[in-house]
């Protein structure tokens, strides 16, 4: 084992696949008689690759992670490799751009883990000044608790530029598609026919969430991205939802997720204001630690939405409330959404690792790279004390930066308040 000569932007995040141990007879016996050849996925778009895999029975895991250089919603890396015989009982991973960071980041060296531990692995990347995100599978190979592969990793990005070139290879065809047409037209100048018009190349952008953001949230969040406002209507009454805060987005067309060209118009429905401009607020019940059915008595013949959603705990009983936010005793809007995460108990497999740190991201940054570790992103929408308007930012986070999570756990974001 040797250190890479590659480097890679600090806090770019490593996908560590630890060792669960080997299969068992039964389940190898049958993983190697659905083998099939993985196909090459680098460069294309997320949407294309999921649709690639599915085809022949893949379904991929998708991370996420900025970088500079590969174009926003394309694969930088997958695991397993193109041209490895795999099999889609196991889950397979694409890991895909976020576009470049908002941040500014220094080149780290990227250290070789393959064969630790899981404790070294994730302290080598960490004091390397990276982002270990550790992943389990079964391996006949490799020793239980051993890391048997990284993503990235030295062929990985040694294949990186091949990536990057098709665009360039792409840009200079087209250059010199336009050039010969410029040519052949100098030429016959006689010929009165306009030149047919050059090829260009389209860039496809995955609309953002702007759910829950006022019009000028939304709109500076469209140009961060690379599209442009459409049209801006209100719904009425019937068709805002009950929770809504007046003014925000409820609806957006192409839907968040949409892969559509950059620069595109991305049109907004805001809700309603059922009380013409008049602010009405409440308190929230403190429901923790209370069973399902109390949540119910608790919210009755107040004028607040409470959203239930499930997800697993080690320490809070099955069908008791393990998380809440706004916390009880929040002064908020009337029609708020208040957030009570119901734990389902401890699961049968526990894949536990730290909780990103999401504040000071956009509300669609957030969702992206909690997605992207196999997390349930939600959000209340609800101002601090009931006289705001929530904006794109996330300020807080439920759980915390680095506490650990278990995998499918929901995480609830926070959103600035401003008076």
């Amino acid at each position: 084992m040797s250190e890479y000569t590659h480097t890679i932007p600090s806090g770019s995040r490593i996908v560590v696949v630890v060792s669960t141990g080997p299969l068992d007879e039964d389940f190898r016996t049958k993983m190697e008689s659905d083998n099939i050849l993985m196909p090459d996925v680098l460069g294309k778009s997320q949407g294309t690759a999921l649709e690639e895999l599915a085809e022949i029975g893949f379904k991929p895991r998708v991370i996420y992670d900025y970088n500079d250089d590969i174009m926003k919603g394309s694969v930088m890396d997958q695991h397993p490799v193109a041209g490895v015989l795999a099999s889609p009982e196991l889950e397979s991973l694409l890991l895909v751009s976020s576009g470049p960071s908002i941040n500014e980041r220094v080149q780290v060296n990227l250290p070789d883990v393959t064969g630790l531990s899981e404790e070294e692995a994730t302290s080598k990347l960490k004091d390397a000044g990276l982002s270990p995100q550790i992943v389990r599978y079964k391996s006949s190979s490799v020793e239980k608790g051993k890391v048997s592969a990284q993503i990235p990793d030295a062929a990985s990005l040694a294949a990186q530029p091949e990536v990057k070139s098709k665009v360039a290879w792409v840009v200079i065809a087209v250059i010199i598609a336009a050039l010969l047409a410029l040519g052949y037209f100098a030429i016959a100048r006689l010929d009165l026919t306009p030149p047919p018009p050059a090829g260009e190349v389209v860039v496809q952008l995955a609309v953002p969430n702007l759910i829950g953001l006022t019009e000028e949230e939304a709109d500076r969040e469209l140009t961060r991205v690379g599209f442009t406002l459409g049209t801006v209507s209100v719904a009425t009454l019937e068709d805002t939802p009950y929770g809504a805060l007046p003014g925000t987005v409820i609806k957006t067309s192409p839907n968040y997720g949409d892969e559509v060209a950059e620069g595109a118009p991305v049109s907004l429905v805001l809700a309603a204001d059922p009380n013409d401009g008049e602010i009405y607020t409440t308190h929230v019940p403190d429901v923790l630690g209370h069973d399902e059915e109390d949540v119910y008595a608790s919210f009755e013949g107040l004028e607040l939405v409470f959203n239930i959603v499930r997800s697993p705990d080690l320490e809070v009983p099955e069908g008791q409330v393990a998380l809440q936010s706004p916390s009880g005793g929040t002064e908020v809007l009337e029609g708020s959404v208040v957030v009570v995460v119901v734990s389902t108990g401890e699961p049968s497999d526990i894949i536990q690792f730290p909780l990103a740190d999401v504040t000071g991201l956009s509300v669609s940054e957030a969702i992206e790279i909690l997605h992207g570790y196999g997390l349930v992103a939600t959000l209340p929408m609800s101002g601090a004390d009931g006289e705001g308007e929530a904006l794109g930012t996330v300020v807080r986070q439920v759980p915390g930066p680095d506490e650990l999570v278990l995998l499918g756990s929901v995480v609830i974001l926070e959103v600035e308040a401003v008076p």
